[in-house]
């Protein structure tokens, strides 16, 4: 062989290594754009959820603890939130004689 042939050799190793750089290159600049458009979007939802957290602290600190309040007060609070929330709670289900169940699947009737 002449040398020649060791020079076409080596330049197709060259540029077969220096296309495998590019991709691996272009790869990584893909993945980099993506983390920073992900980065992105986490920071504006982080920056929704301190603004909401922000206030209920505020909230919460405007609050007196409850143990120095009347129970009847209290009652009166919980009784309208629930109110304001929807409707009240279905009732339990009744157990009628002889059908041997009054809730879930394989439950026992006391």
């Amino acid at each position: 062989m002449s040398v020649w042939w060791w020079v076409l050799i080596w330049v197709v190793l060259v540029l077969g290594a220096l296309g495998v750089l590019a991709m691996i290159g272009l790869s990584l600049w893909r993945s980099a754009k993506a983390l920073l458009r992900e980065l992105a979007t986490a920071s504006g939802r982080f920056a929704e959820i301190s603004t909401k957290l922000e206030q209920v602290a505020e909230q919460a600190q405007s609050r007196e603890p409850a143990v120095f309040t009347d129970p009847l007060e209290l009652r009166q609070e919980r009784y309208l939130a629930q109110r304001a929330h929807g409707a009240p709670r279905a009732a339990k289900p009744v157990s009628r004689a002889g059908t041997g169940s009054a809730g879930r699947p394989g439950q026992r009737v006391r």
